[in-house]
């Protein structure tokens, strides 16, 4: 297995000697610009309150409640059909198998 080796600079060439003097020393600072006072921007939850319609939340609303319908009897269907299974006993009839076939 071969290793990988990085050489990394020497510390000497990485650091500025105390005599030489800095790239940034040329720049100047630049000064600040203030900007006038104006009255502070609204928050971000008056923007949302006021753009949406009543119109539009209530179709959203009914939407929200069909999802939630699908969900729940989506739900119910897979609960009634786990029950059905382990009613019969299908699940330990295939753990079974699934071991006998193994070993």
């Amino acid at each position: 297995m071969s290793a990988i080796i990085k050489l990394v600079a020497p510390g000497q060439l990485s650091f500025l000697p105390a005599g030489k003097r800095s790239l940034f020393e040329h720049l100047e600072p630049k000064p600040t610009r203030l900007s006038p006072i104006r009255e502070p921007e609204p928050p971000l939850w008056k923007l949302a309150r006021r753009a949406v319609s009543p119109k539009f939340a209530l179709i959203e609303l009914l939407i929200l409640v069909v999802f939630l319908t699908v969900a729940l009897v989506t739900t119910a269907s897979c609960l009634a059909e786990l029950s059905h299974l382990l009613k019969r006993d299908a699940v330990r009839h295939v753990v079974t198998t699934a071991i006998a076939g193994a070993g």
